[in-house]
This record gives C-alpha cells, sequence and structure tokens, in this order.
C-alpha cells in the first residue's frame, strides 16, 4: 500500500500545485517538490520499519513528486505553441520509456545493495530533478499583464495574493463529469497499484507449481 499511496498523493496533490504553480511559476514550483521529494526518499532509506515509510514515501515523497512533475508539463506552453502535442507526447513517452527500464536498474541495484541503499541512490535522481527545475527561466511579463495595473493577472509581476476566488476556480466543478473524472481519478490510484506489487511473486508462484 506504500507504492499505491504514493502515486495516489501525486495526483490527489494536482489542484495544489496547479495554485503553486500560478502563485510562484513553474522554476520556484518544481525547484521546492523536488528538495521535498529528496528529503522524502532520504528518510525512506533510514526507517525500519514499514509503518513510517506511509509518511517519508507514501505522502512527503509523493507531494514532492507532484510539486516537480506538473510545472514540467506546465512549462511546455510557455515555450512552444504551434506543436504543442508532439513536445507533449515526447515529454510524457519519457516517463514510460524510464519505467521500462528502471526496473532493470532497481533489481540490479537491489541484489547488489540492499533496499535502503538503493533509495540512496535514487536520491541522485532527485537531486538531478531538483538542478533540472532551475532551466524553467520565467517567461517576460507580457505588455497586456504590464498595463492591467490592478487586475488579478498582474500577481506573476507582483507576487501578491489574489482573493481565494481568483485563485481557486470552483465553478468548474460544476461540470458533474468534470467532477467525477477530478476525484475519481485521484481515488482510484490509491488502490490501483496495489496489485501490481503483488504481480511479480504471483507469477512465481504459479509457474513454480506449473
Amino acid at each position: 500500500w506504500v507504492g499505491s499511496l504514493s502515486m495516489g498523493m501525486i495526483f490527489f496533490c494536482c489542484p495544489i500545485v496547479s495554485v503553486f504553480t500560478d502563485l510562484f511559476g513553474c522554476r520556484k514550483t518544481a525547484v521546492m517538490g523536488a528538495a521535498v521529494g529528496f528529503v522524502g526518499l532520504m528518510s525512506s532509506s533510514f526507517v525500519s520499519s514499514i509503518e513510517p515509510l506511509y509518511l517519508t514515501y507514501g505522502i512527503i515523497f509523493a507531494c514532492g513528486c507532484s510539486f516537480a512533475y506538473q510545472p514540467s508539463l506546465v512549462i511546455l506552453g510557455h515555450y512552444f505553441k504551434k506543436r504543442l502535442g508532439l513536445v507533449n507526447g515526447i515529454v510524457t513517452a519519457g516517463s514510460s520509456v524510464f519505467t521500462i527500464l528502471l526496473p532493470l536498474l532497481l533489481r540490479v541495484l537491489i541484489d547488489s545493495v540492499g533496499l535502503f541503499y538503493t533509495l540512496r541512490v535514487l536520491c541522485i535522481f532527485m537531486f538531478v530533478l531538483f538542478l533540472a527545475g532551475f532551466t524553467y527561466r520565467p517567461l517576460a511579463t507580457s505588455t497586456k499583464d504590464k498595463e492591467s495595473g490592478g487586475s488579478g493577472s498582474s500577481l506573476f509581476s507582483r507576487r501578491k495574493f489574489s482573493p481565494p476566488k481568483k485563485i481557486f476556480n470552483f465553478a468548474i466543478f460544476k461540470v458533474t463529469a468534470y467532477a467525477v473524472w477530478a476525484v475519481g481519478i485521484p481515488l482510484a490510484l490509491f488502490g490501483y497499484f496495489v496489485p501490481y506489487v503483488h504481480l511479480a511473486k504471483f507469477s512465481f508462484i504459479i509457474l513454480k507449481y506449473e
């Protein structure tokens, strides 16, 4: 359940991450997320039982990943307009390729140095993600934003908080289909990956007796 909780929290935090991205920009949000993820992953490597992992890996690490992941998609719309769909596909395909290759590396690391040292090795990836966040160069404020002195669009240049109604757009949740989708997906992911954890062992048992 620890891994499934982690995946669920990554998507469950997305609405909050969106607010932080709007308020502070992609760079600060991504860097902060990678730092939190690094702390969560490193602290997970020092625990001696499963219970603390629900906090360190399932919540802290997952929240950090959520804050680091979403700005990587938002930033694409700032730099690409004409072929945004293609760029989005290339970026998201990277996670699929890495998902295929990472288990091969993890198997070698776990067999060689054990689980906890493997988590510390993975902290290197989080540190790389931390450095990569600084490459999200903020775009210059548009002329339209500069001219709208007291409007909400000056939020990015003045870094002042807007009223809650401007930060949280609850009107979209009046669309029933969207509300069900937005709430249902994160809730489903809390248990979606549980079978995958037991799949390898189950397959081994079945093949052993056949």
